[in-house]
């Protein structure tokens, strides 16, 4: 995926320093962590110097961390999309009459590269991760906000059909009682933040990990916080070019996690859709 940062750093690998060659082994292990974190986040997760990033970004043969970043984005994504930021910012880049077929060409391989890299990250210590908390936590609770609440609602909606004490938090009452007050021995909450909502999100988070739940944080590109906050994050990318920034590649993202989640539960999971479909059954709720 991420072929361009392997090969540099295999290239130039005898010529690193002992700290350089911390950083490199985990780049290696985890390419994408180049693409969504900052330098002196990545040199605090590593254990070294900001300095010591810069040196070996120069040594691998880039000016700087913001060409390896865009670097490694063009790798995945072909040809970077300008990250233009607020809603009328995308309006007038995206969302002019004279859009063209470069244009739609350009967004329709973003949209295919973004869900390419779902499934590659599937195979990752991070996803297997998530899939363990979220079937041994005994109450599992989701969060989103604004128009990409409705993510972590239809991702709620098909873990209440797998297992139990699952709930969606909406935030309405001001202070997330329902997660704090929870007497479970064990909770674990999923956070699904894209940009511009990380303010709300980080809060969240915080305040979790502070009570001593469980994070998870499913994120996109631009969610630089997410890494200094958990080791399980799963970060896709939604900027293909679109006034709204899109959803698809979380949407595929969340339903695959509850595909795997479903298969690590076995035959609990079957019996609990079971009853759930036979309760939905009783109140005319399917078809025959």
């Amino acid at each position: 995926m991420t072929r361009v940062l392997s090969l540099r750093i295999q290239e130039h690998f005898s010529v690193l320093s002992k700290s350089e060659r911390a950083l490199a082994n985990f780049l290696l292990t985890n390419p994408d962590c180049l693409m969504v974190e900052s330098a002196a986040s990545l040199a605090a997760k590593v254990g070294v110097s900001a300095m010591t990033v810069s040196r070996f970004i120069r040594k691998i043969g880039f000016n700087d961390y913001s060409e390896a970043k865009s670097a490694v984005k063009s790798t995945i994504f072909g040809a970077e999309l300008p990250d233009v930021g607020g809603i009328e910012q995308r309006y007038q880049r995206y969302g002019g009459r004279g859009a063209s077929e470069k244009w739609a060409a350009e967004s329709f391989e973003a949209e295919i590269a973004a869900i390419r890299q779902v499934y590659e990250l599937r195979g990752s210590d991070s996803w297997q991760r998530c899939v363990e908390l979220m079937t041994s936590t005994e109450g599992l609770y989701l969060a989103s906000f604004q128009i990409i609440r409705h993510i972590a609602i239809g991702f709620a909606a098909q873990l209440e059909y797998a297992r139990p004490r699952v709930c969606y938090l909406d935030g309405l009452d001001g202070a997330y009682g329902q997660l704090f007050t929870d007497p479970a021995a064990n909770k674990t909450l999923i956070i699904i933040d894209t940009y511009p909502y990380s303010i709300q999100a980080k809060k969240l988070a915080a305040l979790a990990i502070e009570a001593g739940i469980g994070l998870i944080v499913i994120c996109d590109e631009c969610c630089h916080w997410a890494r200094e906050v958990s080791d399980n994050v799963l970060s896709v990318s939604t900027n293909t070019g679109l006034v709204f920034r899109s959803k698809g590649a979380m949407s595929i993202l969340t339903n695959l996690l509850s595909h795997d989640v479903i298969r690590a539960l076995g035959e609990p999971a079957a019996k609990h859709m079971a009853v759930v479909e036979q309760a939905g059954a009783s109140f005319g709720q399917t078809t025959e």
